[in-house]
């Protein structure tokens, strides 16, 4: 569309070019107006070692004083660092992992948990929320990050304080908020490839009860892929994204926020890499596909489909309304209701050929409605909290499949192959929650917390493959006649479901999945006169279970996979050394995993192996992680190290694993889940004249091998991999202009995050070398 071809935009976040402090944000430099509490935090906290104000806890305290596993990160570092999306997190927060499911749906990991799973309206193992709203699916997160004052990510089981149960954690951006005076500012970045974004922002008092900030970005050109069996290019960009946020204080008691924020992405989607050909009927593989070699040792080449659209139509439009009324001094009333629409028509080539061996379209919308109410206060020692929520989302997807050259596409010999395949379902979900958590002040040193949650999840689902080319209905009424040895009860017409109930009739599937849970957690916390805290925590979360998009030509292949549940176990530190210069963090964990959900694979009686949602009965994972950040007063000096130990085991599990190979899994590692992470940033600054310094920074990240399903076969293995960021940058000493020259992967590290096995093999490269300059203006 036309305006998303637009280089001036209207607003994005207070980026800092040139970088601030590692790990660090001060009160006043986040552009947010923030609660009275906020500021109670201790005066001589040196921000170099990461003395963020955070709300993981529904109250403002220090990062430092959380007696839980949390990274906080301030806008200007992430602006500074290239972190422009979810997925770039994993360069800052040990633990944390990004892979995509195979059409392209984004999955998020932390410490292990995750899950992935392209069905539009799956639950997250890790939930996503925008100023405490609710993301409720992984495909919606696209534009959270969008003009933000910081980002704090949550590690192990959430529930009791957060509107969704989550087994593996919680990401919450804090979006920049309009201040007392008036303020504007405009950022351009061009980088290789001819890559192109732009963001810029207003903000201020429109009356003196009543303040807006506007702010867009847009991201545009970046075409990076090269197809390597013919003259073509893919991978350009073309997103756009809004937000208007009005905050509305008519007296000290009360204050509302409203806020409305878009996107919209019409870019390329990214071609697979041919790994090699695994057919799933050999004897039908076609020679001409045979021939196709892998693709070469290059993050750039790749091979798609010619006359394939490689292109995705996603446009995303949420509202929100929040309002904070003090009732008294001790106790704050709070509600939280959103409305959000989306919808996706997205084509992706699946299997790294230039034929017509799987191509997918997949069209879907979906729809959520949010609404919380919660009492927040404090009585003497004790801060406690109760609240309810109710949630109801609708869902519809299909996916069809372009199957001419698959060597699975012969049904019945004699009738025509199957040329289109195609799958539709729609799912109903609503969730009613109730929750409470209490912090007591046992002594002035000794705190206990506890928390629990109460989730009643109703999800409804219909659905059934059909046919989608006009004549495979044929070989479905042929079949019918097969297994029950007469001809179907009611004949499959063109493009009717082809799905086969338990006395093999073809039909539309219809189910429902009712379940519910306790969410709970407790934890004690000590606080030395240091400041220094040394704390221990148990919770228990769930994820819901659900019903996959898949194909399948029988009713078991939709059978929902039950919720997950996770008791974990944590203990760690947070420790300020050297006169607060200094901030050593660590904890250690144990997860008891029960039903693990996971994309495995189940005999179809018509197509083979087919994928399919389910759980593993029984799985467990421990590590541990440390931070150390260091910011020696005078220096210009910041430096950061961290890093996590995650060992993951399957206890029990029989079935398939990605490549159709079944057996017992016990022992084997979980998928996407590297043993070791290791991340350190170190940044240096200095003054240049008196009105202007300059900053230079490196940022390098390590992820040790795994594999993307179990019993680790070589085929669909995720190498290690380092990468390192560079980037150098000068600025006004008000901040006002600033400019930064930066690399990412700079030394042109090829790597994957993500394989997959069908009809072929092949893998999602990650980028390759890139760099640029930014210019940053401030008002």
């Amino acid at each position: 569309m036309a305006y998303s071809k637009a280089v001036l935009c209207a607003g994005a976040a207070w980026w800092a070019l040139a970088a601030a402090p590692v790990m660090a944000q001060t009160v006043e430099g986040s552009g947010v107006a923030v609660p009275a509490s906020a500021a109670d935090a201790p005066a001589d906290a040196a921000p170099g070692t990461g003395d963020i104000i955070v709300t993981a806890q529904r109250r403002a305290q220090s990062v430092n004083s959380v007696p839980m596993s949390i990274t906080a990160i301030g806008g200007d570092q992430l602006a500074a660092q290239g972190i422009s999306s979810t997925a770039d997190l994993v360069k800052l927060v040990p633990g944390l992992t990004f892979t995509q499911s195979q059409v392209a749906t984004p999955v998020y990991t932390l410490r292990g948990v995750g899950f992935y799973e392209s069905t539009l309206s799956a639950s997250p193992a890790v939930s996503v929320y925008v100023d405490e709203v609710p993301l409720p699916f992984a495909i919606l997160t696209e534009g959270a990050s969008l003009d933000i004052a910081r980002v704090e990510v949550l590690k192990g089981p959430q529930g009791t304080l957060y509107g969704q149960n989550a087994t593996g954690g919680a990401i919450n951006y804090i979006s920049a908020k309009p201040g007392e005076q008036f303020a504007a500012g405009a950022d351009a970045s061009l980088g290789r490839f001819g890559a192109f974004d732009a963001s810029g922002f207003v903000s201020g008092p429109i009356t003196d009860t009543l303040g807006a900030r506007i702010s867009m970005k847009t991201e545009q050109g970046g075409t990076w892929q090269r197809n390597y069996t013919r003259d073509d290019t893919l991978g350009r960009a073309d997103r756009v994204s809004g937000r208007a946020i009005f905050v509305w204080r008519p007296d000290s008691a009360l204050t509302v926020t409203a806020n409305l924020n878009a996107w919209s992405d019409t870019s390329d989607v990214q071609a697979p890499q041919l790994i090699g050909h695994t057919p799933y009927n050999p004897g039908n593989a076609y020679a001409r596909v045979l021939a196709v070699p892998p693709a070469p040792a290059n993050a750039r080449a790749a091979n798609w489909s010619a006359d394939w659209p490689m292109r995705r139509d996603d446009h995303f439009y949420q509202g929100s309304l929040r309002a904070d009324w003090d009732l008294t001094d001790s106790v704050k009333l709070t509600s939280i209701s959103s409305w959000l629409h989306f919808t996706t028509n997205s084509y992706q080539d699946l299997d790294g050929t230039q034929f017509r061996q799987l191509d997918s379209y997949t069209p879907g919308r979906v729809r959520s409605f949010y609404q919380e109410l919660r009492l927040t206060g404090t009585t003497g020692p004790a801060r406690w909290i109760l609240g309810a929520n109710y949630e109801r989302d609708r869902a519809r997807e299909s996916q069809i499949l372009r199957t001419d050259d698959l060597s699975s596409n012969v049904i019945i010999p004699g009738l025509p192959i199957l040329t289109r395949s195609g799958v539709f379902t729609e799912q109903a979900v609503k969730s009613y929650a109730g929750y409470a958590n209490l912090e007591y002040d046992v002594t002035s040193r000794l705190t206990a917390q506890g928390g629990v949650r109460y989730t009643r999840n109703i999800r409804d689902f219909r659905g059934c493959g059909y046919d989608a080319d006009g004549t495979t209905y044929l070989s479905f009424n042929v079949l019918t006649q097969v297994f029950t040895g007469a001809p179907p009860l009611v004949p499959i017409p063109a493009g009717g479901c082809l799905t086969f109930s338990p006395t093999f009739q073809p039909g539309l599937v219809t189910d429902r999945l009712s379940q519910d849970n306790v969410s709970w957690r407790g934890g004690l916390t000590y606080t030395f006169d240091s400041r220094a805290i040394v704390y221990a925590n148990i919770s228990k979360g769930w994820k819901a279970g659900g019903f996959p998009t898949v194909p399948a030509s029988s009713f078991t292949g939709f059978l929902p996979a039950t919720q997950e549940s996770l008791l974990a176990y944590e203990a760690g530190f947070k420790l300020p050394l050297a006169e607060r210069t200094l901030q050593l963090n660590g904890a250690g964990f144990y997860y008891d995993y029960r039903n693990k959900q996971v994309r495995g694979r189940i005999l179809d009686p018509i197509f083979g192996l087919l994928e399919k949602l389910v759980n593993i009965p029984t799985s467990e994972l421990y590590g541990a992680e440390a931070a150390i950040v260091w910011t020696p007063r005078g220096t210009g000096l910041t430096a950061n190290l961290s890093g996590t130990w995650v060992k993951s085991r399957i206890i029990e599990f029989t079935g398939y694993n990605g490549t159709g190979a079944f057996g017992s899994y016990a022992g084997s590692p979980f998928p996407f889940t590297p043993e070791w992470q290791v991340m350190g940033d170190v940044q240096y600054q200095w003054p240049l004249t008196e009105r202007w310094k300059a900053t230079v920074g490196a940022n390098a990240n390590y992820n040790s091998a795994t594999n993307s399903t179990f019993g680790d076969p070589a085929i669909l293995s995720i190498n290690a991999r380092t990468l390192v960021d560079l980037r150098a940058g000068v600025e006004t000493e008000d901040g006002k202009l600033r400019a930064q020259l930066w690399g990412r992967n700079v030394f042109d590290k090829y790597y994957w995050n993500t394989t997959f096995q069908g009809d072929t093999a092949w893998r999602m490269a990650g980028r390759p070398a890139t760099y640029g300059v930014t210019l940053g203006w401030r008002y």
